[in-house]
């Protein structure tokens, strides 16, 4: 079986398992064909510290990423509250390689040191205690943060 055979069958197994799907933008799209696209996939799955690649074609660069689904970060929280609710010996869930490092707690069951403030305005809204532009505001209020 063939490099790019290998990759289609091994992505194919991917797609039902990870948060994720690939994209693909710039000037030399028209140049990656079906194996390629697989095959960078593929390498985006085995490479998961790398962040992304960057592709030269004769028509251009071609950058390879991961989308995620927008409400990835909610799953992960949700996840977290599960752990901590239904295993009490589990006392804290440290992400690594973040730029600011951060403990998940059964106190504070978020992925982010932001977690709280995050579901407190998402709460809020939900409420109707604040406009959706007050939730945008607070957002970007938060994200601004040092």
């Amino acid at each position: 079986m063939g490099l790019m055979s290998r990759a289609a069958k091994d992505t194919s197994e991917a797609l039902r398992e990870r948060p994720w799907q690939i994209m693909l933008t710039g000037h030399g799209l028209e140049q990656i064909d079906g194996g390629t696209r697989q095959a960078l996939e593929q390498i985006l799955e085995l490479f998961t510290e790398v962040g992304g690649l960057l592709v030269h074609t004769g028509a251009g660069k071609v950058s390879v990423t991961r989308d995620f689904p927008s409400d990835y970060t909610a799953q992960v929280d949700r996840y977290l509250q599960e752990i901590f609710k239904n295993n009490a010996a589990v006392t804290g869930i440290e992400f690594l390689n973040l730029e600011t490092p951060h403990t998940a707690t059964p106190d504070d069951p978020y992925w982010s040191p932001q977690g709280k403030a995050y579901a407190s305005i998402e709460r809020a809204a939900a409420r109707g205690e604040i406009t959706p532009e007050e939730a945008i505001a607070a957002y970007r209020r938060l994200a601004a943060a040092p």
